[in-house]
């Protein structure tokens, strides 16, 4: 018979036809010697090596060379192809193969088996004339593992006698406890005759699956022989079940009867620690992975990461990630998920960036650790970028606005989400009925009602439960009984649910129908449970019942009470006035009493007047938390009704003594009587708080007047402030000046955390700072950057000197401007010069009241003690800008309604990107139903944008200018950079900046130097708290000194010398400019109150500096030398340079690139 050909595709002369380089085509070790004829066993030996290698080419090259062939050749190039996933130039093998035995069946069995093609198999089975038992046992395997249990049994039932135990049996074992029919697995089990450990393991595992651990563990038990597989399966039914420490004492069962442990009986043990918060045992098993030669597996790794994520060991969890050599998506996605599940969503940001492969799981993780930070505009901004967005990560978008109390928008969500063709799953429409439900919108809850109709979701049990809660809050108790009576059966999740709504409706009676009729059905009644129907007793005044419920949960039920329990029964008593069996009840709690059962027995002490037990309250409460102002101010009124005044005003005085002398203070400098430390501040207080850090450690305690405030200049100390401590440090100081000159601190910047402040940030992250309005505006960015090079050049031509202060301000002032109010204030297109000045005028004036460290906020009593007149000029600039924005707000109405009666535009239409900021908040509603936002809250927002995007960005350009300048190495690395990227036959654009490393390196290494301002904006403590261990009051001011961050010799090397290259990063990544996880420099701020203008204020200051570099040489004016160039600053709320930069220009661009700019410039 001719040689068999196969028609393969042509490999280059290297490669395999797998794609793997090869030196020889047939190694000279192995290949047959040339002149002699091997015997054919040698040959087919070598014919096996090559398919298992994958070496096909060679495989078949072989093959067709060799003299003699028998069935084992034929066989074995039948199998190096069926091996290596070719199925069909297996079956062309099996076709022209001369004689076949039952290895050649049952090679080409295995290839439609692998192939998924079962019934294909069973065919070729059925044709079969030589079968064995691996024959059997692969096409039961085959069959069962496809479903088709039927055809499985029918081949179970020809295996002859001596072949059906155990390898057919067990086959068909496996294929039955896969498709869940348990009785069947263990009547066959029962048939066998012969067991091998692989049918004992199949059934422990099968029973473990099903729920029936105790039986699985008799099974165990009884095993004649045990390996890692039953050993493994038995501890991980265990865990599965939740039965952490019933699997870790097996599993050192296991170790004890020497039984060596697999990578995968490790993984299960990990699992077990991290659910059961088993720490000490979890870093007992990853010392075994370690001593055994594990440390290496990505499986074991990524299991080490999850479980080191789940204690908070981020530090040990990011360790063992960087000791990993191979790494996997899910190692890189359990490091992501513990960052964000900690809070850490800045490490999680800078880990997601160096991921070479991202999926949904690693964008979704993203999407929440911004959003669960109150982020929501970056968490929006990842959404839209994430490639492939799916049902879990619209999900995710929806829960998240719920989470921050943005309820309107997470309903708009699930409309976009419904649009944009992404079927909401059960989840989201939960989330949306949650939403409906915490806005009372009854009308679109029973329209989503409908909606979980049609799509036959209200018997799903998240559905149902929200349905019933949704009515429920919105006062529809019959509606939500109806909803929940409509299926037979309801969740424990919807009876609860249920039953809490009856509690809030004061309708107890119905609670407890429902709690005896869930019994009924078969459902045992939880710690939820229990706490409603406590509820409806308390809200009822059902002393005895409630004593009835409370006393069966541990006598009949098994239920432990916990403190919520408790306090209930605390309550109910109390309100019914038996203080004493309320007393009674908290001391006989086994946590000795809970702050919560503590406060219910003060309020009922107050409810009656019963000022002994209120006492008694107050001083438990007291010593639980000193800082408790409640308990302070419950006595005090009580006290005060009392007629009990000088037990008042002592417990007023204790208070006040008591914070003083009981805290423990971070340390600082000694004050003196009234002031404090105000008298030791100098007019740059920047300086004299750096020092206070140098000499009294990272943390410093002030009294400036009757405020406690804090200071720092250490990354450490910020990121608690900033990071984790974000929720109790985010509030702003009510100062006269922000009063004065924020509309009564009605903006965003200034305002205190509060409703208010939430809605305002929305406005500004959801309609004026979106990544596609911001876009919009690219154009006039670029113009003006153009305007900005033809002002310069023409300056260059001229001989004259370039004002740098004036042209880069200017340049800020007309990109902010024309955002904002849609004009110019600096060229020929300007609203005008004596306009221009007003607007400059009113903008230093701002901030340099805002900056100022004012008596009247520190010592209130003085406040009619200003000798400067501060306060007076504060309500003069007050006025000012009051009517400037009036009168801007006037003029954009007039245009409105100009426009709308031309039926030029649809002034209701907020889509259009074109429009400026101004003409958008006009077309936005206002809050309560109103038709437009309020004029003042308009103005406030006005004044954030000006105040934020023009002094910042002009000030930070004029600093990097004028160390530059000062620094001529560092202009030669920028203009190279940019040449290398960009060219000399075009300008910069905005895609340029992210590629431009050295610039970057630049600006950070400025903002070291040269922080926009020397402080953030003062930040005020919500509540009591600790940092390093020192007791910080509420209300504490603090002021995180950027200035002192930037020049801290414990940070930073050599700090007076600008050094660029300090910032460039090792591994060669993109340079951010705002803060990194080390908070090293602290350009803009973090947390809540973290700018949204900041990705605005970047592209700016690039793009200046960008434009100026590329275009011009830059050098001193004439008789200057660069060491000459003045830096020092002037204190305010920003730090510009005490004297202007003033510098000479020269074009370094062909002639012709400058004509490219519009003939008008900037004119000042």
């Amino acid at each position: 018979m001719a040689a068999l050909r196969l028609r393969l595709p042509r490999a280059p002369a290297a490669a395999t036809l797998t794609g793997v380089p090869r030196r020889h085509a047939i190694p000279q070790d192995e290949a047959p010697p040339p002149r002699r004829h091997p015997n054919t066993a040698h040959l087919n030996a070598l014919l096996t090596s090559y398919g298992r290698r994958g070496r096909l080419r060679d495989a078949q090259e072989l093959f067709d060379r060799m003299p003699r062939r028998d069935v084992i050749s034929w066989t074995a190039l039948l199998t190096a192809y069926a091996d290596n996933g070719d199925p069909a130039s297996a079956r062309l093998v099996f076709d022209d193969m001369p004689r076949r035995n039952a290895a050649s069946w049952n090679a080409l069995l295995s290839v439609y088996l692998r192939a998924g093609r079962p019934a294909a198999a069973h065919a070729l089975f059925c044709k079969a004339p030589a079968r064995n038992a691996v024959s059997y046992g692969a096409v039961i395997s085959g069959l069962a593992r496809a479903g088709m249990l039927r055809e499985a049994e029918a081949v179970f039932a020809e295996v002859p006698r001596h072949w059906r135990d155990p390898v057919g049996s067990n086959a068909l074992l496996a294929g039955y406890l896969r498709a869940g029919e348990l009785g069947m697995a263990l009547r066959l089990f029962d048939g066998m005759t012969v067991r091998d450990v692989i049918s004992w393991s199949a059934v422990v595992d099968g029973l473990c699956k099903h729920g029936s651990l105790s039986e699985a563990r008799k099974v165990f038990e009884t095993m004649p022989e045990r390996n890692v597989v039953s050993w493994t399966s038995m501890i991980h039914g265990y865990v599965e079940h939740r039965m952490h420490r019933d699997g870790l004492l097996l599993f050192l069962d296991m170790r004890r009867a020497g039984v060596q442990v697999n990578t995968t009986t490790l993984s299960v043990a990990l699992d077990a620690c991290a659910e059961a918060g088993l720490v000490r045992e979890g870093v007992q098993i990853h010392s075994l992975i370690i001593a055994m030669g594990f440390e290496t597996d990505v499986f074991l790794g990524d299991s080490v990461i999850i479980l080191y994520s789940r204690f908070g060991w981020m530090v040990d969890a990011r360790r063992v990630f960087a000791c990993m050599k191979w790494k996997d998506i899910v190692s890189w996605n359990s490091l992501i998920t513990g960052y964000v599940q900690h809070n850490m969503v800045e490490e999680a940001h800078v880990l997601f960036k160096l991921m070479p492969e991202k999926d949904a799981v690693s964008w979704t993780s993203m999407v929440v650790g911004f959003a669960n930070r109150g982020w929501m505009r970056e968490s929006v901004e990842f959404f839209e970028q994430m490639p492939g967005k799916d049902e879990v990560a619209w999900t995710a978008v929806i829960s998240s606005l719920i989470t921050n109390g943005d309820y309107l928008s997470s309903v708009r969500w699930f409309c976009r989400m419904a649009q944009e063709g992404c079927k909401p799953n059960t989840i989201a429409f939960s989330c949306l009925l949650s939403a409906l439900a915490s806005l009372t919108k009854l009308n679109q809850g029973m329209q989503a009602h409908a909606y979980a109709i049609s799509m036959g979701w209200v018997f799903d049990s998240s559905v149902h439960t929200s349905l019933v809660s949704m009515y429920a809050k919105c006062g529809r108790l019959a509606e939500a009984y109806r909803v929940f009576s409509s299926i037979s059966r309801p969740s424990l999740f919807a009876t609860n649910s249920m039953i809490t709504a009856f509690a809030q409706h004061n309708f107890a009676e119905g609670a407890f129908k429902l709690f005896t009729k869930m019994q009924i059905d078969g459902h045992k009644p939880n710690h939820v449970t229990f706490l409603g129907i406590l509820t409806a007793c308390s809200r009822a005044g059902l002393v005895q019942q409630g004593y009835n419920y409370f006393e069966s949960m541990r006598s009949v039920y098994g239920i432990e009470p916990n403190p919520d329990h408790y306090t209930c029964m605390v309550d109910l008593l109390g309100r019914g006035g038996l203080l004493a069996e309320a007393l009674e009840m908290i001391n006989s709690m086994p946590q000795n009493g809970h702050s919560d059962a503590w406060a219910a027995l003060l309020s009922a002490s107050s409810l009656h007047s019963n000022l002994a037990y209120a006492k008694i309250a107050a001083q438990k409460l007291l010593e639980m938390d000193p800082y408790d102002a409640t308990a302070y101010t419950v006595l005090s009124n009580m006290f005060s009704s009392a007629g009990m005044k000088d037990d008042e005003a002592m417990l007023k005085v204790c208070w006040r003594r008591f914070n003083r002398t009981r805290l423990r203070l971070p340390p600082g400098p000694p004050r003196w009587p009234i002031f404090g430390n105000l008298l030791q501040l100098s007019p740059l207080p920047h300086k004299d708080f750096a020092r206070f850090c140098t000499k009294y450690g990272p943390l410093v305690y002030l009294r400036l007047g009757t405020i406690d405030a804090i200071t720092t200049d250490d990354p450490e100390v910020i990121r608690e402030i900033l990071i984790r401590q974000d929720e109790i440090f985010a509030s702003r100081p009510r100062t006269l000046a922000a009063v004065h000159l924020a509309y009564g601190c009605g903006d965003v910047a200034l305002a205190p955390l509060g409703p208010n402040w939430k809605r305002m940030r929305r406005v500004c992250m959801e309609h004026l700072l979106t990544t596609k309005r911001l876009e919009s505006f690219a154009a006039h960015r670029a113009e003006e950057a153009e305007h900005l090079c033809q002002f310069v050049w023409a300056k260059s031509q001229s001989g004259k000197p370039v004002n740098l202060r004036e042209v880069l301000g200017a340049f800020s002032m007309n990109n902010v401007t024309r955002m904002l109010l849609g004009k110019q204030y600096f060229g020929l297109q300007s609203a005008g010069p004596g306009e221009a000045m007003e607007f400059m005028h009113i903008t230093h004036e701002l901030f340099f009241l805002l900056g100022l460290i004012y008596l009247g906020d520190y010592l209130p009593a003085w406040r009619w003690v200003d000798p400067y007149g501060c306060e007076k000029k504060m309500r003069e600039v007050e006025k000012k800008v009051d009517d400037f924005h009036q009168k801007i707000i006037d003029e954009h109405r007039k245009a409105r309604e100009a426009r709308k009666s031309a039926s030029l535009d649809d002034v209701g239409d907020d889509s259009k990107e074109e429009m400026d900021f101004v003409d958008v908040l006009l077309s936005l509603p206002g809050e309560n139903g109103k038709e437009h936002m309020e004029d003042v809250e308009i103005k406030a927002l006005m004044q954030d944008m000006i105040a934020a995007a023009t002094d910042t960005s002009s000030v930070t350009n004029e600093w990097v200018m004028a160390e530059v300048i000062k620094n001529p190495r560092v202009l030669r690395k920028i203009q190279e950079e940019l040449d290398a990227v960009v060219g000399r036959s075009r300008m910069v654009v905005e895609s340029d900046l992210p590629h431009l490393t050295y610039l970057r390196c630049v600006v950070r290494e400025s903002f070291r130097m040269h922080p926009a301002g020397p402080f953030l904006i003062p930040h005020e403590s919500l509540k009591p708290t600790t940092i390093m261990g020192y007791d910080i009051p509420a209300q504490t001011r603090i002021f995180i000194n950027t200035h002192a961050l930037g020049r801290n010799p414990r940070i930073w090397d050599d700090i007076e010398e600008f050094r660029p290259e300090r910032h460039l990063p090792a591994d060669g990544g993109r340079v951010e400019i705002s803060h990194l996880p080390d908070f090293k420099i602290l350009p803009f701020s973090a947390g809540k109150r973290k700018c949204p203008g900041a990705p605005l204020g970047v592209i700016l200051v690039l793009m200046a500096l960008a434009r100026l570099f590329h275009c011009f040489d830059w050098s001193p004016p004439d008789g200057l030398r660069p060491q000459d160039i003045d830096t020092n600053e002037v204190y305010g709320m920003t730090m510009p340079k005490a004297k202007p930069l003033i510098a000479a220009a020269q074009p370094r661009l062909p002639p012709q690139m400058y004509g490219s700019c519009p003939s008008h410039g900037m004119q000042m």
